[in-house]
């Protein structure tokens, strides 16, 4: 149980300081999701509405 709140410890510390690798890291993946999405949802809309009408 002390490993735990070591660990939430830890990270809560992390979170706080301003160059917070957790919050950095959390922002490249959500921005890699947003591209993913972009990416493959474009084309995947454009084939549905191509389907749609064909």
């Amino acid at each position: 149980m002390s490993s735990i709140s070591r660990l939430a410890a830890l990270i809560k510390e992390d979170v706080n300081n301003e160059e917070s690798s957790i919050i950095s890291l959390y922002g490249k993946l959500l921005n890699g999701w947003y591209k993913l999405v972009v990416w493959f949802g474009i084309p995947f809309m454009v084939y549905i509405l191509m389907s749609r009408f064909y």
